[in-house]
């Protein structure tokens, strides 16, 4: 399994599960200020309060059908239209004796009790997944390193220049550390002709024919090969790409 497939995968479940999440929470977050609303028209119509009494809170109270709102709740009445507050129900006005009033409902619930009201059960699945997956992954990536690593004969690296090494039964580059150094194809077959040249260059022309077989000009295709590929021999390794005159690219020490 490569690193990019990990990745992939516990953000495929990580994603959707923090997506859903927030979707479900929004959810509980209209379901509660609903269940505020019909319960304040409930109460509005069954006693028309011209004051806010204990009774009146005992009957919105009843009228709640999230239990877990029937602690917190309470009711706010005056005789000037509130201001708007996101988390409240609607506002309901009504006229008493010859003034109007206006009456809101406030939930007064924390967000651990929304986050216990919404759905939860696929999101945290999927988050669970994600973290048993990532887990997973950071101990068989890591165990499949160590395991290369000390797979890497020293007598079979046929070429070794500066601190890069060429390893040929597997085709593969290493630092001095012995990590494997990630080349794409075209890239190591690039390398590869560097390293196994005698004085360490090859000419652009057989550069082309080797990578390119068919293909009329392929320089330009090469110029973008190796400006793609030098930051990378650069940053892994104590080496660098440079250009010779008579259309030579040659690996060179970066103090030379």
């Amino acid at each position: 399994m490569k690193p990019i497939v990990a990745i992939t995968v516990f953000f495929s479940l990580m994603i959707p599960s923090l997506f859903l999440g927030y979707m479900n929470y929004r959810s509980a977050k209209e379901y509660i200020i609903e269940d505020v609303n019909q319960a304040l028209a409930k109460t509005v119509l069954s006693s028309n309060p011209e004051r806010i009494t204990a009774d009146t809170l005992r009957v919105f109270k009843s009228n709640l059908q999230i239990s877990q709102l029937k602690e917190t709740s309470y009711l706010s009445l005056c005789t000037n239209e509130p201001s708007k507050v996101s988390f409240c129900s609607d506002t309901v006005s009504f006229k008493a004796a010859h003034e109007r009033l206006y009456i809101r409902a406030y939930p007064n619930c924390s967000k651990a009790t929304i986050f216990s009201i919404s759905e939860q059960t696929i999101p945290s699945a999927l988050l669970a997944t994600s973290v048993l997956w990532g887990v997973f992954s950071l101990i068989y990536l890591r165990r499949k390193k160590t395991a290369m690593l000390a797979a890497v004969p020293v007598r079979e690296h046929i070429a070794a220049f500066g601190n890069l090494s060429f390893c040929a039964s597997s085709s593969q580059f290493y630092n001095e550390k012995k990590e494997e150094i990630y080349f794409t194809s075209m890239q190591r077959s690039f390398m590869k002709m560097l390293m196994e040249s005698e004085d360490k260059k090859v000419s652009i022309d057989d550069l082309c024919r080797k990578l390119w077989p068919g293909k009329e000009n392929a320089k330009e295709s090469l110029y973008t090969l190796v400006r793609r590929l030098k930051p990378i021999v650069e940053s892994n390794t104590n080496l660098k790409i440079v250009t010779d005159k008579g259309g030579y690219y040659r690996l060179s020490l970066k103090n030379t």
